[in-house]
């Protein structure tokens, strides 16, 4: 867990420091957020497995990952307040790359909704949801298949340090399988963190 730890430090660290200084202009949550906006996004990161089902063995999976991301804003903001909201569709490319118990990969494609709610100007928290397939050369006993699926929840924080250009960080669970494509596959789950950047353009 002290991958994630350090990510979500120095994530507080740039927004802190992002945050302070001389005051901002004011954002506009609106127009960033507008109907027919696409969002282009870069996010790093990495994860520790859990072992939520408390199984008796378990093979300590880590790994780190980067996942570009293409989305669009098919609907305008609803809601009002502090529950004004907007919502992201889009997809997001998988390239996972495991540091234990031995070196491997996975890679694939993934279909990812954000809910933003944007009623706080330039700091927006979101929720997310992926899910995706791809392939892998990952051999654990958890699961032992070149194909898996990849679903994963979480939420976040983004800043928006100019009117187009955003930066996030959150916290994402992960669940691997191969949907019993093939045996064993009892699957595994992760905790990981997301570091990234978003540019929003029309």
């Amino acid at each position: 867990m002290s991958a994630i730890g350090n990510l979500t430090r120095w994530a507080v660290v740039v927004l802190v420091v992002l945050g302070a200084g001389r005051p901002v202009a004011a954002h506009d949550p609106e127009a960033a957020f507008a109907k027919g906006t696409t969002i282009f996004g870069l996010q790093v990161g990495g994860g520790v497995h859990n072992n939520v089902e408390e199984h008796g063995t378990v093979s300590d999976i880590s790994f780190v990952n980067f996942t570009p991301r293409v989305s669009h804003l098919f609907f305008s903001p609803f809601g009002s307040g502090l529950l004004r909201s907007a919502f992201e569709a889009g997809l997001e490319g998988w390239f996972q790359y495991y540091l234990s118990p031995k070196e491997s990969t996975a890679e694939g494609l993934k279909l990812a909704f954000r809910y933003h709610f944007i009623g706080l100007g330039r700091l927006v928290p979101y929720l997310e949801v992926i899910a995706g397939a791809g392939g892998t050369s990952l051999r654990v006993p958890e699961i032992d298949s070149s194909f898996t699926f990849v679903l994963e929840g979480g939420a976040g924080l983004a800043y928006f340090v100019t009117d187009k250009v955003a930066v996030n960080f959150g916290y994402r669970f992960q669940h691997i399988s191969n949907g019993n494509t093939s045996l064993p596959n009892r699957g595994f789950n992760s905790d990981s963190g997301v570091l990234g950047v978003s540019y929003f353009f029309k």
